[in-house]
């Protein structure tokens, strides 16, 4: 289940910008009226001892000339408040800000996802062709808690698994939503996907930043894991620590963008991810806003393009058959971007598609022989969410005669 979330980390989240423009030339410019109308107020001084200028002051005097010219009326006028309600940038940022890419949470009423991975690998090892399938299916409820400001506290519970692995044509199977799953149900495989059947985390979701801030139920799962198979327990510690299980929901909640202007312009992430003896992976998404759904606005589109990069672990683990001691491996150019479909009527993620070609070449230590095996690797993931569950029906029993 881990290397399942890990490599699907996606990356989210909200800013304003505002601009505000003042005509303050406009507020200047009743000054210079009010010069000319005083230089008319002291014009009649020298002409009132020669022709007696009270009377005439009376008909020319500049009050009412100040009341049709008053600037104080004609600076209301041209006054910039209402240019400003006109081309307030606040209320055009309102419109486009994505207000309407956030989550939605109602305390107690879940949503249920399904989680489809198809790997396929092709190996060549000591001039041998090695070629393993795997279809890994993970069925998922995630209930609101509570609220508690900007933070959410959310449960998530595996409903069920199906997987099929194919190694040179030697499949095995499990499938927890059947009574008898194949494979069998004393299988090492089996008691270890039952295990993971039923098992829940708790998780803090920041509704501000869109990030997932912490997760607990770490000791529990370590524990019915280590139930199913003890010689693991000192390697699942390693790998599966607090910085893996919280990345575990980043493919459900760490895509949305962080601003505003992150919306328009692209957003990006970076996650390392360190699972100790199995490797570093470095993951790094790149996303683009693509705007609403043509024929449904109520869904928008988003892009992202993803570049993961392995590094060798710098220590080994006894609980591993072998010790992996170089690597070369990252995702190939120009891949196919993935799709996602948020809802913003629903305030959720409805849908993710992505497909991931990794290649290189690693060094490989088995019994204190080095040997070089070459790596092509062909992933698809997609992910579904509904209001309903996604397990599928239980077969009818059919009664006897």
């Amino acid at each position: 289940m881990p290397r399942l979330r890990m490599l699907l980390v996606f990356g989210m989240l909200v800013s304003f910008v505002f601009a505000t423009a003042f005509a303050q030339e406009k507020k200047d410019e009743p000054k210079k009226t009010d010069t000319k109308v005083e230089e008319k107020k002291v014009e009649p001084k020298p002409d009132d001892k020669k022709v007696d200028p009270k009377p005439e002051d009376k008909k020319v005097e500049p009050k009412p000339e100040e009341k049709k010219a008053e600037p104080k009326a004609e600076d209301k006028k041209v006054e910039p408040k209402p240019e400003e309600k006109k081309a307030e940038p606040k209320a055009e940022e309102k419109k486009a800000e994505p207000a309407g890419l956030a989550w939605k949470f109602t305390a107690n009423v879940p949503f249920f996802q399904k989680m489809t991975t198809v790997t396929e690998q092709n190996i060549k090892v000591m001039g041998l062709d090695v070629t393993q399938k795997q279809n890994q299916t993970f069925y998922f409820e995630w209930t609101p808690i509570k609220q508690d400001g900007d933070k959410w506290e959310i449960k998530q519970k595996i409903l069920g698994i199906q997987m099929t692995i194919d190694i040179a044509g030697n499949p095995v199977s499990f499938d927890s939503t059947q009574e008898n799953p194949p494979g069998g149900a004393n299988t090492a495989l089996a008691e270890f996907f039952k295990a993971l059947k039923d098992s829940s985390f708790t998780l803090v979701y920041n509704t501000k930043t869109q990030k997932v801030e912490s997760i607990s139920g770490k000791d529990d799962f370590l524990k019915k894991l280590s139930t199913a198979n003890q010689q693991l327990e000192p390697l699942l510690k390693k790998i599966l620590n607090d910085d893996a299980l919280k990345q575990m929901a980043d493919p459900t909640f760490g895509f949305l963008p962080p601003s505003a202007e992150a919306q328009a312009k692209g957003w990006e992430t970076t996650s390392t991810l360190n699972l100790g003896p199995i490797g570093t992976y470095t993951n790094k998404y790149k996303f683009t806003y693509k705007g609403a759904d043509a024929t449904n606005k109520d869904l928008d589109l988003i892009n992202f393009d993803t570049t993961i990069t392995y590094a060798a672990p710098a220590d080994s683990d006894p609980a591993l058959p072998f010790k992996i001691k170089s690597a070369n491996l990252t995702t190939k150019e120009k891949q196919e971007p993935g799709k996602i479909i948020f809802n913003r009527k629903l305030g959720r993620l409805q849908s993710s598609d992505a497909k991931l070609i990794l290649a290189g070449k690693l060094t490989i230590e088995i019994g204190g022989n080095s040997t070089d095996v070459d790596l092509n690797q062909v992933q698809t993931i997609n992910v579904v969410t509904d209001d309903k569950s996604l397990l599928p029906a239980a077969p009818e029993v059919k009664k006897g005669p």
